[in-house]
């Protein structure tokens, strides 16, 4: 059912991976920090909801103006600053600690969706941009199947990453229901202390391993995605893919 020819074009190819290693990353963010924001911090459901609107708010606004930027710019470049804003923000929440309050949370939450807002849509304009006309319901299938497949596997790995590195972490006396569930190590008291170090220092891990992706969706943004046409007198970006020489095509962002 894919035209595996379309992953001859690089454009293509440098948008879809870039698109799984996003939204691998992202993918785990919610599994491991929820679990920081109300075992180890101690927040309700709402506190923890609450901790998150910073990035949703972030999301809403550099959506515009990534749109804003991607005539002027073209793809490659808004993709990968937004990508290494992602990296960024990543970085901050791997030096999340115990007595960290809102003000990193915040800060960290900010810079994942600024670089979301940023990144996304110049990726998936990259992308659908690079489909033939006659194949723009496969790009568009490609398109949600690359991002749900990225978000699946970030939870597999990096959630292996977590649990993996929590086992290590715990001493070595612990109970197997301990090393299982972080919630049931905080049940007992002589354990709690050690078992919230462990989870930290698991997520710290977690996140580095989220942001290395992220880095690499950069690499992969920079190198393979081709920039904008300087002939463009209309403002417009236009890209040409590979083996399709003089075949601009106009881009249009899409969120």
């Amino acid at each position: 059912m894919v035209p595996v020819s379309l992953f001859r074009d690089k454009v293509f190819t440098g948008a879809g991976f870039s698109l799984v290693l996003l939204t691998f990353a992202n993918g785990g963010l919610m599994l491991v920090l929820t679990q920081y924001l109300q075992f180890v911090l101690g927040y309700s459901a709402t506190e923890t909801g609450l901790a998150f609107a910073p990035m949703a708010v972030a999301v809403i606004a550099f959506n515009g103006i990534g749109a804003a930027l991607l005539p002027k710019t073209g793809n490659r470049i808004v993709a990968v600053l937004g990508l290494l804003v992602i990296a960024a923000g990543f970085g901050t929440l791997a030096t999340l600690s115990e007595g960290d309050g809102w003000g990193l949370i915040t800060t960290a939450m900010l810079l994942m969706g600024a670089g979301g807002g940023l990144a996304m849509p110049a990726a998936i304009a990259a992308l659908t941009g690079a489909v033939p006309e006659e194949h723009a319901g496969v790009g568009s299938a490609l398109n949600d199947t690359i991002q749900q497949a990225g978000a699946a596997l970030g939870v597999a790995i990096l959630g292996a990453v977590l649990s993996t590195t929590y086992r290590n972490e715990l001493p070595d006396s612990a109970p197997e229901a301990a090393e299982e569930s972080l919630a049931a190590a905080l049940r007992i008291p002589a354990l709690a202390d050690a078992a919230r170090d462990a989870f930290t220092q698991a997520m710290a891990n977690s996140f580095v391993a989220g942001g290395i992706g992220v880095v690499v969706a950069a690499a992969l943004a920079a190198v393979l995605l081709r920039g904008r046409d300087k002939n463009a007198a209309n403002g417009t970006s236009t890209e040409t893919g590979p083996g399709r020489a003089g075949d601009d095509k106009t881009l249009t962002p899409t969120a």
